[in-house]
């Protein structure tokens, strides 16, 4: 799993808006450490600041308060050394796949040498053989998903950031790509951190699943996921801390 460094240091972080002329506190004192190819997730009901969270970590959304720290490094803004996919993948369309995937690439002025290689390394890891040309209207909704992880990806990046990325898909399609983003983290070894509002995905998919309050977005708890992997979904274990989420879930409804 993940080694003992830690990688992304969140400490006393605090979000608020103003709206409406009325002030909105987003995060409160928010502390965690993300190790070194951990795997992640953030859980919680609508509005409790998760995406939040991930924006500010991605570093398109400053915190009011606090600090985040790559590497040791503080975060001021995006950076190639952050990969975000969105739930809305977000793909150009009048880009074919493999021009999708080379985008970030290109536009960090890699030599066409480079982004070929790129392109072929992540368009085979995420299972696109053969599909480099079509346009993203002629992909279903999990191919959108796989370019947008395959974009992400091929910037190089040192942690992944995805917001609700398999929310839109169909339930099977949704199983099928939790499998497949598996696949690809145990290849790559990347550090993910993973919004969801699916306490079965969490417990799928994270080393560690932390469980936020409504707003203001609070840790409620962290909670470490100790089922072996490949995790079977219908397990006593998997029911049992099901349960044990769910119940810390009910106690802010």
């Amino acid at each position: 799993m993940a080694n003992g460094a830690a990688q992304i240091e969140i400490d006393s972080v605090h979000k608020s808006y103003v709206d409406v002329g009325v002030d909105l506190t987003a995060l409160e004192g928010i502390s965690l450490s993300v190790r070194a190819g951990e795997f992640v997730c953030l859980l919680g009901p609508s509005g409790c600041g998760k995406t939040t969270l991930l924006n500010c970590i991605a570093g398109f959304v400053r915190p009011t308060s606090g600090t985040i720290l790559l590497n040791g490094e503080p975060v001021q803004g995006p950076g190639a050394d952050r990969g975000v996919v969105f739930q809305e993948h977000g793909l150009l369309p009048w880009y074919t796949v493999a021009q999708n995937i080379g985008l970030g690439p290109r536009i960090r002025n890699v030599s066409a040498a480079e982004i070929d290689e790129a392109v072929r390394t992540y368009v085979a890891l995420v299972g696109l053989d053969g599909f480099e040309r079509r346009f993203p209207a002629q992909l279903s909704g999990g191919m959108k998903q796989r370019v947008g992880i395959a974009r992400a990806l091929a910037n190089r990046p040192e942690a992944l950031l995805m917001d609700e990325p398999f929310g839109a898909l169909d339930a099977q399609t949704r199983q099928t790509m939790q499998e497949e983003l598996l696949k690809i983290w145990e290849r790559e070894r990347k550090t993910i951190v993973f919004v969801t509002h699916s306490i079965p995905e969490a417990i799928y998919l994270a080393d560690r699943i932390i469980v936020m309050s409504p707003r203001p977005g609070r840790i409620q708890a962290i909670v470490p996921v100790e089922i072996p992997r490949i995790r079977d979904r219908t397990s006593a274990e998997f029911g049992t801390l099901y349960r044990e989420i769910e119940d810390l879930l009910k106690q802010h409804r």
